[in-house]
């Protein structure tokens, strides 16, 4: 992946994620901000906080089952910074409809 795909799918600058891996801040960094950059990247983020001396917050120790290819376009568009924040907004509201419409019917 490029900086650019890894941002994209991230959220997080380019910036940011050089600077984590070159170990250059002063606190450790946002433990949400890390998590979401593992969740972007598909990577187990107590990869990331352990080093840290961080537990990952989630209970859930089985790994994230694989992201269908149209969701994380899905996802990646939501952070990609060349989308407009109407479509973004307009796919927020669109996954909620689709949430709570999953949720009421038992997941059919």
């Amino acid at each position: 992946m490029t900086d650019i795909d890894i941002q994209r799918a991230t959220g997080i600058s380019v910036s940011t994620f050089h600077r984590w891996k070159r170990g250059d801040f002063n606190t450790t960094p946002e433990v949400g901000k890390i998590v979401q950059f593992c969740d972007g990247l598909g990577v187990p983020a107590g990869v990331a906080l352990r080093p840290l001396g961080v537990e990952d917050e989630r209970d859930d120790p089985a790994p994230d089952p694989p992201i269908p290819p149209d969701i994380r376009r899905i996802m990646r568009g939501l952070v990609d910074p060349a989308v407009s924040d109407s479509d973004k907004s307009f796919v927020r509201e669109v996954l909620k409809t689709l949430a709570t419409r999953v949720s009421v019917s038992g997941g059919k």
